[in-house]
C-alpha cells in the first residue's frame, strides 16, 4: 500500500502469514496437484522452495497449511489469489485452533456500515485482547447483537459466543483470527489508555464513518441535560502533572480517537470542543480524562440528523435537550460578533440600543440580552448615551450606541 492509501479490505495474504492456516477446499487442492506432477513432480518445487516434502503430502491429504507455505506455493504455480480465497473452507490462526472462520468472505470488506460498526465498537465498549482475540461489552443487547451481525457480514460464519457477566453486561468473544484482521487498521493488543490506538477514519466512505461515529457515541458518550451537551470521552496515560499547560495545548494530550472524530464532525458542519476534565494520579501513573463536547441547538440538530445515537433512550433524551432550547443558538465560540452584528441592526434601525430592542432582534431573553451588552461594554464596543428615568423617578432601559472601535471588528 502506498504512504497515503487507506486500508479498506483485507485480502488473504494481508494476514500474519507464519500463524495463519487455512483449509483449502478439495478442488483446488487437486487443481495444485495436478500443476505440481506437471512440473516435475514434488520433489523438484520442494527442493526449489526448500519446503520439506511431508508439508506437501500433509496438504494433499485435507490438513491446514499455514499461509506462507501456501504464499511459497503458488507463487511458482499458475493460480491467482482470487482462487486461492474462494476456495477456503476455514480459516484460523493457529495450527490446531478449532476456533476461526467457516467459509470465510475474503476478502474482508470494512469500507461500508458494517466495519465501522465493527471498528467502532472495538474502539469503544471492546477490546483486543492480549491473545488477540476481540470482545466487545455492553449492557444493551441491541448494541452487542449489532457489534456481532456486523462481524458475520464482514467474515462470514465466525465462531463467536456470547455470556452474560455478573455485572450485568453482556460480552461477546470473536477468535484471534478476527483480532488479526483488525490489528491491520491499528487496533493494538494492549490497553487503550496506554497505547494511544485508533482507527484513521480519513480516506474511508461517509457510511463508514457515520457508522464508526454513531456506534462510538453510543459506547463511549452521553446526553448532559444540565448544561445541554452530548459528549464522548476517553482516558489516556500522560506525562505531564500540570493541568494548565495540558489544558493551553490540549490537542497535543487528547486521545488520538477523539480527534479524528474532531476532525470528521468538523467536515460536516460540526463545532466540537475538546478538553481536559480531570487529572489524577495513582501509584505514580499520570491519566487524564479527556472529552469532546458539542453544545448548542444548531450542533446538536446536525449531529441527530447526521449521526445520532443507535440507543433508543440517548436518542429521546437528545430530542429533549434539543426541544428545551426555546431560541436559535448563537455561534459558542462566536457570541460577541453575533451579539455585535445584532446591536448593528438594531442601531441603524432605531438610532440607538437598548436590551429590548437588542433582545428581540437576538431572539433571546432578556436576561441574555442584558449579559450582551454588558460584555460589548467591556470591551469598548458599546457606550451609555442615556440612563433615562420615567416620571416617577423609576429607571427605564438604558440606551446604548455603537463606539468607533465596534467598526472595525
Amino acid at each position: 500500500m502506498g504512504a497515503n492509501q487507506v486500508r479498506k479490505s483485507i485480502n488473504l495474504f494481508d494476514l500474519p502469514l507464519d500463524s495463519t492456516y487455512v483449509l483449502l477446499s478439495k478442488k483446488v487442492r487437486n487443481t495444485i496437484e495436478t500443476q505440481i506432477a506437471e512440473n516435475d513432480g514434488i520433489d523438484k518445487i520442494s527442493k526449489s522452495l526448500e519446503i520439506k516434502r511431508p508439508y506437501f503430502y500433509r496438504f494433499f491429504q485435507g490438513r491446514r497449511c499455514s499461509l506462507y507455505f501456501l504464499s511459497k506455493l503458488i507463487g511458482v504455480l499458475d493460480m491467482a489469489t482470487q482462487e486461492i480465497e474462494k476456495n477456503i473452507m476455514f480459516i484460523s490462526s493457529g495450527k490446531n485452533n478449532p476456533k476461526g472462520i467457516t467459509n470465510p468472505k475474503l476478502p474482508f470488506r470494512f469500507d461500508n456500515s458494517d466495519g465501522g460498526t465493527l471498528l467502532g465498537g472495538i474502539m469503544g465498549d471492546g477490546s483486543r485482547t492480549k491473545l488477540g482475540g476481540l470482545t466487545y461489552n455492553n449492557c444493551d443487547e441491541t448494541l452487542v447483537n449489532a457489534v456481532l451481525d456486523s462481524a458475520i457480514d464482514i467474515f462470514g460464519n465466525i465462531n463467536q459466543y456470547l455470556v452474560w457477566k455478573k455485572d450485568g453486561t453482556l460480552q461477546l468473544y470473536l477468535p484471534k483470527i478476527a483480532g488479526d484482521a483488525v490489528g491491520l487498521f491499528g487496533i493494538q493488543k494492549s490497553y487503550k489508555t496506554l497505547s494511544d490506538c485508533y482507527v484513521e477514519l480519513n480516506g474511508f466512505s461517509y457510511e463508514f464513518k457515520t457508522s464508526f461515529i454513531r456506534q462510538f457515541f453510543d459506547d463511549e458518550g452521553n446526553v448532559r441535560t444540565s448544561d445541554r451537551r452530548v459528549q464522548i470521552k476517553q482516558t489516556r496515560v500522560v506525562f505531564e502533572k500540570d493541568a494548565a499547560k495540558i489544558r493551553k495545548n490540549v490537542e497535543s494530550y487528547t486521545p488520538r480517537v477523539l480527534l479524528t472524530i474532531d476532525l470528521e464532525l468538523k467536515r460536516i458542519g460540526l463545532r466540537p470542543t475538546v478538553s481536559l476534565e480531570t487529572l489524577r494520579s495513582k501509584n505514580g501513573i499520570i491519566k487524564g480524562d479527556f472529552a469532546l463536547s458539542l453544545y448548542g441547538k444548531d450542533n446538536l440538530t446536525i449531529f441527530r440528523e447526521k449521526i445520532n445515537f443507535g440507543i433508543v433512550a440517548k436518542k429521546e433524551l437528545l430530542d429533549k435537550v434539543i426541544k428545551n432550547y426555546k431560541f436559535p443558538s448563537a455561534p459558542r465560540n462566536g457570541r460577541i460578533q453575533f451579539a455585535l452584528e445584532k446591536a448593528r441592526v438594531v442601531q441603524k434601525r432605531d438610532n440607538y440600543i437598548t436590551k429590548h430592542t437588542l433582545a428581540l432582534e437576538c431572539k433571546r431573553s432578556l436576561k441574555t440580552a442584558t449579559y450582551f451588552l454588558v460584555d460589548l461594554k467591556k470591551m469598548g464596543l458599546v457606550k451609555i448615551i442615556e440612563a433615562p428615568r420615567n416620571e416617577f423617578g423609576k429607571p427605564l432601559p438604558w440606551k446604548y450606541l455603537l463606539t468607533k472601535k465596534s467598526k472595525d471588528l
